[in-house]
């Protein structure tokens, strides 16, 4: 290497990065471009990244990048020296170039950056070099892989890669799982996401209407990879319900209690003050409880309150540290749900169908980053307009349906049946008719029958739910299975049509015995 050259500067740009953060500061548009383009590593000047780092968090947090607030974060962390106080934050929204023109110096920047990596790297490579290595061909592997990587980072151009890199990625994939039975993580109660889907893995949304049970059958899912998949963990994202409500549920599930008895207690000898539970209920709190000890922090739920600013990055992020906690090398994402992801003030959509195409960007970019990893997103339903439709039943019943069904890999409808396809599977399996309408419910004659039989089961506290898979994806099979969603127990079970006779013969005859 010429020794004049370790004197030389790294290719930078002061101008373009000075124009990129006074963009930043007086537009939003570009503000949110150039923080989801571009990475502190891209700026050369120390002063320039402690702002645009500081930016970035703006823009993550959802805060404007208003610069009094700038000005007043940099001082909180004594940094407003660094980057050379008030004065220089005015110079750069004076030296701000047009919104026309950003993509422009984001790619010049990203340029510049590429070329002081590549210094780097060719440095490293000298220097091995230079100590006369054992294996030069292992120097020289490493070094096309390092540039490699780099083509990857900073090229927006699309690649051109030849049938052989194809094939070396589908063999890797090959190799991964030849001689296994499943590609993704496996469930314990309803088998076909084993059987039929080959293990939960990628892209799923969940459609159903209100009150079906999304959120239980997600957690009941996640549960059951928790103590399914050792080496797994599991990231529950709610945006609706706070942690503690999704914590509780968890409860029900695995203590089989309804929120009541669980919550109040049912033991109605309390001769000992603080007995409020029977052995049995006891017995079954602890032993929910040392599941939960023992899963230890492979069991996350961030709510609103405690991750207020919420994005892709924040998702991937967190996912990884957990990992990284438990040593997990599989983790499993579940978004509660789609229609609340938040969009930043700064943010504008000239319709709701292209807010329904950012939100499934988003989910595209977490799904992304899991590999085979599944990620589950719960959607409302569109009502339908005929109310002899089953509300959420249909692809076309899924909100944002325009990109809600094209992005996903695989997509789970689930449906209460109405009273009549209630009826009907009812007498498919031979079960009592001896049930009668309650006489305060109004419905028609050709109704009558499978209201009366919803009612019954409502008070033994199920309902009777289909599940449909219409779209799924990669050696994945389409199914539609029928559960009995115990709703005070947050479970779902595959129905077990004999336990159901025994159920409504012994309220007929309470003191017979049946087998």
């Amino acid at each position: 290497m010429d020794p004049s050259s370790k004197s030389k500067i790294p290719p930078n740009s002061k101008d373009s990065e000075m124009m990129v953060l006074g963009s930043m500061i007086n537009n939003r548009e570009d503000f949110i471009y150039a923080s989801q383009e571009l990475e502190e590593s891209d700026f050369f000047y120390e002063e320039n990244k402690v702002i645009f780092q500081t930016l970035q968090s703006f823009f993550t947090q959802k805060k404007p990048a208003d610069i009094h607030l700038l000005a007043e974060e940099l001082k909180s962390q004594n940094k407003d020296r660094t980057v050379g106080g008030v004065a220089y934050l005015v110079s750069l929204a004076q030296f701000a170039g047009t919104s026309a023109h950003i993509p422009e110096y984001v790619t010049l920047l990203k340029g510049k950056a590429l070329l002081r990596s590549l210094i780097s790297t060719t440095q490293n490579v000298e220097k091995k070099a230079l100590e006369d290595p054992e294996d030069p061909f292992s120097l020289v592997e490493k070094y096309q892989i390092s540039i490699k990587d780099l083509g990857k980072r900073f090229s927006n151009k699309l690649p051109l890669l030849s049938a052989d890199d194809r094939l070396e990625e589908l063999n890797a994939l090959r190799k991964l799982y030849q001689g296994k039975k499943y590609l993704g993580l496996c469930v314990k109660t309803i088998d076909e996401f084993n059987e039929k889907l080959l293990g939960l893995r990628k892209l799923n949304l969940l459609a159903a209407a209100p009150n079906v049970g999304k959120t239980a059958l997600t957690i009941q899912l996640a549960l059951e990879v928790l103590l399914t998949e050792p080496d797994a963990c599991l990231a529950y994202f709610s945006l609706e319900m706070t942690s503690l409500e999704i914590f509780t549920r968890m409860n029900l599930y695995l203590s089989e209690m309804s929120f009541r008895d669980l919550i109040f207690g049912r033991n109605s000898s309390q001769s000992d003050e603080g007995h409020f539970y029977s052995k049995d209920d006891f017995s079954k709190i602890q032993n929910a409880s040392d599941v939960l000890k023992k899963i230890g922090h492979r069991l996350q739920i961030l709510d609103t309150q405690n991750c207020p600013h919420i994005d892709a990055r924040t998702v991937i992020s967190y996912v990884d540290n957990i990992k990284m906690k438990t040593k997990c090398k599989r983790a499993i994402v579940i978004i509660d749900y789609l229609q609340v992801w938040p969009i930043s003030p700064a943010m504008r959509f000239p319709s709701e169908n292209e807010i329904d195409k950012w939100r499934m960007g988003e989910m595209k970019k977490i799904r992304d980053s899991m590999n085979e990893d599944p990620v589950i997103v719960i959607s409302e339903a569109r009502k339908p307009s005929n109310s002899n439709e089953i509300w959420g039943g249909d692809l076309s019943d899924v909100m944002g349906s325009a990109r809600g069904t094209y992005t996903p890999d695989v997509v789970l409808l689930l449906s209460q049946l109405k009273p009549k396809a209630l009826a009907n599977i009812w007498e498919k399996n031979n079960m009592p008719k001896n049930i009668e309408l309650d006489g305060k419910f109004e419905c028609s004659d050709e109704d009558k029958p499978g209201m009366a039989i919803k009612h019954y089961l409502s008070e033994q506290g199920i309902s009777i739910c289909k599940l449909e898979i219409p779209k799924a994806r990669d050696g994945m099979q389409k199914f539609n299975i029928f559960l009995a969603f115990h709703f005070h127990k947050n479970t779902f079970l595959k129905i077990n049509w004999d336990e159901f006779k025994r159920i409504q013969l012994k309220k007929l005859n309470p003191t017979s015995h049946f087998d």
